[in-house]
């Protein structure tokens, strides 16, 4: 190797170093950052009162009107087994004018359902 190469691979690692300490001290505030977020949400628990996180949270959603849909609250959502009930009543709802969009929250199936059962793949129940 000749001098040249050596003075250019030292500053390639000089710059290298510069950048991971910029990267150290960037993750260094992300890391105190979340324990400043901890320490403030575990004092607010404390000083609610309720006697677990999840009566707190519960009681915030109730109080603000926030909603959560899927696994979150519920587990794992039931499927609907379509019946030949099911199928008509679809069929009625949405030729007495409701849209499939709307059909699908009304009777909360979903519209990919709705849509098959409107092309009649579900005639034969």
């Amino acid at each position: 190797m000749h001098t040249t190469d050596i003075q250019e691979e030292l500053k390639l690692i000089e710059k290298e170093r510069a950048r991971l300490a910029e990267k150290e001290k960037e993750l260094q505030e992300k890391l105190e950052a979340q324990a400043e977020a901890e320490k403030r949400l575990q004092s607010i628990f404390e000083q609610s009162g309720y006697p677990t996180p999840r009566a707190l949270i519960i009681a915030l959603m109730k109080k603000y009107g926030v909603r959560v849909t899927g696994s979150a609250t519920e587990g794992r959502r039931k499927r609907t087994t379509i019946t030949a009930e099911i199928r008509d009543e679809v069929k009625g709802v949405v030729s007495g004018g409701l849209s499939k969009n709307q059909a699908s929250k009304k009777l909360e199936i979903s519209y990919l359902v709705i849509n098959k059962i409107i092309d009649g793949k579900y005639d034969h129940l």
